[in-house]
């Protein structure tokens, strides 16, 4: 879906779209994250778990058109926030849709796929603005 509409740098079933700022690495860094690399992928794999069935049921599943901007929301989002729980340590990138939730992006900065280690586009999706107060905020507005 990516490489045909976007025509970005590919390799081994992955895309990139987007890359971390220096605001966001020098966050990390100072936490001590990992972070496996400056450019944020999406594989097939992540592409399919954003868009599966079960999400689209409950409402959480992204628009084709939402998932289309993703590149643009990493390159803008409207917030950005880290998940401090030990298991996850995730960014999520979040901006506003047209459903009245909020997209939320979810990075793994230290994914590691066999002997490959990349920053990762994890899962996405709608959530409302209320769920966004459990993590900490780094760039951005508050949640609603």
């Amino acid at each position: 879906m990516f490489e045909v509409k976007f025509r970005k740098k590919h390799t081994k079933n992955r895309v990139v779209v987007g890359v971390l700022s220096d605001e966001i690495i020098n966050f990390l860094e100072k936490i001590s994250i990992p972070i496996n690399s400056k450019e944020i992928y999406i594989n097939a794999k992540s592409l399919s778990h954003l868009t599966r069935q079960s999400k689209k049921d409950r409402g959480a599943g992204l628009s084709e058109d939402d998932i289309l901007s993703i590149p643009k929301i990493l390159k803008s989002p409207m917030a950005i926030y880290f998940d401090e729980a030990k298991e996850k340590l995730n960014l999520l990138y979040c901006a506003e849709s047209s459903c009245k939730r909020v997209i939320k992006i979810v990075i793994d900065t230290k994914y590691i796929r066999k002997k490959e280690k990349f920053t990762l586009i994890k899962t996405a999706g709608y959530v409302e603005w209320s769920n966004m107060k459990s993590y900490k905020l780094i760039i951005g507005a508050e949640s609603r």
